[in-house]
């Protein structure tokens, strides 16, 4: 059987063909989440990957994205999907499940992910019992990239970034004020773009301000997020994304002191989502 996989956040989506347990093509894309994406781009992007993928039958499509939990927002996936491919079996799922089967397979688990955004789930193996509140990038998505760029960019302009990091800044993007509004609230994917700017929190990780920080995310991760989950017993959890990834030492011990035990970090779910699939087939 052909399966095409997709792995899709607000800024990229990574997609794997494979025919049995070969893998025939690999590749990237931008970000498919439907709240940040209309309809129109979305069938622009499947139609680039209808041109990048080679030519072979796929039997089924495996979609987990961003921005996938209703089911409103599924069937636009599905229907950008079947703009361009109309015979194809389309299944579209939440990048909360492809975390939970990357993360924990078939076991239990509290599931998060610190990426762009950030969204936690209880897991039972099978299907996710309950999701704490996904508010996204305006309300939420304490302990993201984005919670982290939105502090970073703000900080600049109050001019309270330390200067080593604010030099770093002005260096690697235009922060001319009307370019950044500009970014944020006039181009597509503007959430990804202030997400961008948390690469800081990597350059700079010895940094006081950049340990502060991360240390106030993670904490209202945990308070605004997992303690949604406060009063069951499974205190295990997994988390995929850079931020923890990255950072997982210093995740891992604000975790612990906060009554949660992280039993794997890790940056990306592709790889092991695949080996779900292939195991699954």
């Amino acid at each position: 059987m052909t399966q095409l996989i997709a792995e899709s956040g607000s800024s990229k989506t990574t997609w794997k063909l494979l025919d049995g347990e070969e893998l025939l093509w690999s590749g990237r894309t931008l970000g498919m989440n439907p709240y940040f994406t209309d309809s129109i781009e979305l069938s622009r992007q499947v139609r680039y990957l209808s041109r990048e993928l080679p030519t072979t039958t796929i039997d089924t499509i495996f979609f987990y994205g961003a921005g996938c939990l209703n089911l409103a927002m599924k069937n636009q996936i599905k229907e950008a999907f079947y703009s361009v491919f109309p015979n194809i079996k389309v299944e579209v799922d939440t990048d909360l499940m492809a975390a939970a089967r990357a993360l924990f397979g078939s076991k239990s688990g509290i599931v998060a992910i610190l990426g762009t955004g950030a969204s936690c789930g209880l897991f039972d193996g099978e299907y996710f019992v309950d999701y704490a509140p996904s508010l996204g990038f305006s309300l939420g998505d304490e302990g993201s990239a984005g919670y982290f760029g939105k502090y970073i960019v703000r900080d600049y302009y109050y001019k309270l970034l330390p200067s080593d990091i604010s030099s770093y800044i002005e260096s690697n993007f235009d922060m001319d004020l009307n370019n950044t509004l500009h970014r944020l609230y006039k181009k597509k994917q503007g959430n990804a773009y202030i997400a961008s700017f948390a690469n800081v929190l990597s350059e700079f990780n010895s940094h006081v301000y950049t340990k502060n920080l991360i240390e106030k995310g993670i904490k209202s991760f945990v308070k605004l997020q997992l303690n949604y989950f406060d009063n069951i017993e499974l205190k295990r959890i997994g988390i995929v994304g850079t931020v923890a990834s990255i950072h997982r030492e210093t995740v891992s011990k604000i975790l612990s002191r906060e009554g949660w035990e992280l039993v794997k970090a890790i940056q990306d779910p592709i790889d092991l989502l695949v080996a779900y699939h292939i195991q699954s087939r």
